[in-house]
C-alpha cells in the first residue's frame, strides 16, 4: 500500500461545519456502502472482458467519488488503475482490482469511526 493516509476526514467535516446536517454523513457513508461494492463488480467484470473503455469509465468514477469523500488511500489505488488501464496495460490492472475490495473494507472503517452514527 501507499503512505497516504486512508481518511482525510477534511472534506466531510468542511460540509458539516458549512452546516450540513450531521445526517448527511451518515447518507453519504450509506451512498458509499451501495455504490462502491456494485462499481468494484463492474471495474472487474471490464477488466475480466477486456473493455478498456468500461474499465476506464469505472476507475475514474472510481477516483473522483474516493477522492470528494477523503478517501486519499483508496482515491490513489483508483487513479494507478485508471493509469495503467489508460496506457493500455490491462495485464496489470488485475492486480491493482484484486486490491481494491480490501481498500474498500479499509475506508469503510475509516469513515465509520470518524463519523459514528
Amino acid at each position: 500500500m501507499t503512505a497516504l493516509p486512508i481518511l482525510d476526514p477534511k472534506p466531510l467535516r468542511d460540509l458539516l461545519e458549512m452546516g450540513a446536517s450531521a445526517e448527511l454523513a451518515q447518507e453519504l457513508i450509506a451512498l458509499f456502502q451501495e455504490d462502491v461494492p456494485a462499481r468494484l463488480d463492474l471495474l472487474k467484470a471490464a477488466l475480466a472482458g477486456g473493455d478498456a473503455g468500461q474499465a476506464l469509465a469505472e476507475a475514474h468514477q472510481l477516483k473522483g467519488s474516493l477522492g470528494n469523500l477523503g478517501l486519499l488511500r483508496f482515491a490513489d489505488l483508483a487513479a494507478r488503475l485508471e493509469a495503467l488501464v489508460r496506457e493500455g496495460r490491462l495485464d496489470l490492472a488485475p492486480a491493482l482490482a484484486d486490491a481494491m475490495p480490501g481498500a474498500y473494507a479499509e475506508a469503510l472503517r475509516a469513515l465509520q469511526d470518524a463519523f459514528p452514527a
